[in-house]
């Protein structure tokens, strides 16, 4: 009659725990980044600087692009507006109304998760109606002309994005408050617009 010897324990698992230091991390617990999609909205209004005058305007920005990492992204942003600006001189008052669409190429970088800057050239289209009324003695005009066509731009932007990395991947989401600068170069001078809005980004 022979007895079963009991089989040996598995030594391996003991020797790779006393092999981990105390400070390593678990692979979960170490930050997770990669190339993803990368979009976002904004919805805002602000002010409109132009040769002939200072106005309020009134835009919606949509973003698409890739995030290549926590860092660093690139993406097309696309800002519809639509502007007021009203004119007047000692002897005429008016306005100038218009549609400006601005598709701009942005680069990227994010701090912290949470400060996003943006910066990059702008291809836009201004289409602007201007009317005015003119007293000069006893006669009086009144009339309207509108223009349209396609500039060069810049964009400069910058978040602050409140939320944080979600899920099991790299992606990140938040609630983000934005500041928008945009200069368009008119062959009648720079028309400056400066607008903060609110919106989200998945990034």
């Amino acid at each position: 009659m022979t007895v079963d010897e009991p089989e040996p324990s598995p030594a391996e698992p003991e020797e790779k725990n006393q092999d981990k230091e105390p400070g390593d991390k678990e692979p979960e617990d170490e930050d997770r980044d990669g190339v993803r999609l990368r979009y976002g909205s904004t919805l805002g209004g602000g002010i409109i600087k132009a040769p002939t005058g200072t106005g309020g305007v009134f835009a919606w920005t949509g973003r698409l692009g890739l995030q290549i990492n926590h860092l660093f992204g690139i993406y097309y942003q696309n800002t519809p507006m639509l502007t007021l600006t009203p004119e007047s001189t000692d002897n005429s008052a008016g306005f100038e109304a218009g549609f400006i669409d601005y598709n701009s190429l942005l680069a990227s970088f994010t701090l912290f998760h949470v400060l996003d800057f943006g910066a990059g050239p702008s291809m836009d289209y201004v289409a602007v109606a201007s009317c005015s009324a003119t007293l000069a003695g006893l006669e009086s005009g009144a009339g309207c002309a509108s223009t349209s066509d396609w500039y060069f731009g810049a964009h400069a932007r910058g978040a602050l994005i409140l939320g944080g990395v979600s899920g099991d991947g790299p992606r990140r989401s938040g609630f983000a408050l934005a500041a928008e600068l945009h200069p368009v170069f008119l062959p009648e001078g720079t028309t400056f617009s400066f607008t903060l809005g609110l919106g989200g980004e998945w990034y």
